[in-house]
């Protein structure tokens, strides 16, 4: 409420005051006036009935008793006779309590109603500052109502800290879009370099069969392909971080995406001796982008394979249930260190079981891409050993 308000709430109530006390006063004189002029007409009555002679000189004497003054024997014969206060009190009270009440009664309505007004006014105005908040929450724009009340100051602190919180988001939005740009641009600049060094290799290659070119071509071709990984995570991990990476949504048969995230690495698997082993189930659909996803699944299996060891196997089974898609993906290696587990998808983390060529942001980027997608990462070790990845698609929103 507002300091007008207010004062006008203050003014209006001492206004009943007075009008209440002045009525009560009025009412109760009424009153007490009734009251005497029936007993003066009773004893004039009386008079005229049994002492007529003594008519006149009872009306003078009724008359100056308003200033006459009482003696003390008076109050005894009336005591004697039971004129005492209670008499007269015993039927005045009840009329009197009777208006007191209505008068407080009154007083209290009124109170009630100015109560109950400046209620509704607080409910709505906390109403109005609620249903702002929740339009900022949601993204909607939306103009706050100013007024000068007493949510007025709470009012000019809300807006600024909206104001505050929607520069510093803008702010935020553009200095990652910023950080994405300047990393796209770190990308774009080494492929061309990578580029050239791939085409080097090839002529390089074709220019003579020497034993030791050949291992330096190899190591040579190695780096680059690791460069070219790196960039491409890279590149990704930035987009994504920007909110610029776009997701399709459609639905996807998990074991055509299981394939397609095995297909680009049989060489590496076949090299190894690894047996790959897809436990192919009914049919399990989801929702999510097949390319994206492919790639998340290829990282997992990857990563499987570099820990499965020479002549290692590697396992993948999925099954669907009202609530998810589940993929699984384990291998029989030595699984990951325990100290391991809580960092694995930080980006650039190696862990100790890491292999020497390890960037570590394969993993931080399946994680990103799943979750994107409605879905979840957990990495655990097996009960009877080896590492495993557990990846599920859930129906709607979680």
């Amino acid at each position: 409420m507002d300091k007008r308000a207010r004062r006008i709430t203050i003014l209006a109530a001492l206004a009943a005051a007075l009008f209440l006390g002045t009525a009560l006063g009025f009412c109760f004189s009424v009153i007490s006036s009734h009251t005497q002029r029936k007993n003066a007409e009773h004893m004039i009555s009386y008079t005229m009935v049994e002492e007529p002679e003594l008519t006149e000189k009872v009306a003078e004497i009724l008359r100056e008793s308003r200033s006459a003054s009482v003696s003390r024997e008076g109050k005894e014969w009336l005591d004697r006779y039971g004129y005492t206060a209670g008499f007269y009190r015993g039927g005045l009270l009840p009329v009197y309590l009777g208006i007191s009440c209505v008068g407080f009664a009154g007083i209290f309505l009124i109170w009630l109603f100015w109560y109950t007004k400046g209620e509704r006014m607080k409910a709505r105005r906390v109403g109005e500052l609620t249903a702002y908040l929740e339009d900022v929450n949601q993204g909607r724009e939306t103009m706050l109502a100013r007024r000068e009340d007493s949510f007025s100051i709470l009012e000019d602190e809300i807006y600024k800290t909206v104001r505050e919180l929607r520069r510093t988001k803008e702010d935020a939005c553009r200095e990652r879009q910023n950080l994405a740009d300047n990393l796209a641009d770190i990308a774009h600049q080494l492929k061309t370099p990578i580029t050239s060094m791939s085409l080097m290799v090839q002529l390089i290659q074709e220019e003579g069969e020497i034993r030791e070119t050949k291992v330096y071509l190899e190591r040579l071709e190695s780096q680059i392909s690791r460069m070219e990984y790196l960039v491409a995570g890279l590149l990704t991990l930035s987009r994504l971080d920007a909110g610029t990476l776009e997701l399709e949504q459609e639905s996807l048969d998990a074991a055509s995406v299981i394939i397609q995230a095995c297909e680009p690495l049989e060489p590496q698997i076949k090299k190894r001796e690894q047996a790959l082993d897809v436990q192919m189930q009914p049919e399990a659909v989801f929702c999510g982008d097949r390319h994206w996803t492919a790639e998340a699944l290829s990282n997992l299996i990857k990563n499987c394979s570099e820990h499965a060891g020479e002549g290692g196997r590697i396992a993948i089974k999925y099954h669907q249930n009202p609530l998810y898609t589940e993929i699984l993906v384990a291998d029989n290696g030595p699984g990951f260190d325990q100290d391991d587990l809580p960092h694995l998808f930080q980006r650039f983390y190696r862990g100790k079981n890491a292999c020497k060529d390890s960037i570590g942001i394969g993993l931080a980027l399946s994680k990103s891409l799943i979750e994107r997608q409605n879905g979840t990462l957990r990495a655990e070790n097996r009960e009877n050993g080896g590492a495993c990845f557990t990846v599920r698609f859930y129906e709607g929103k979680r």
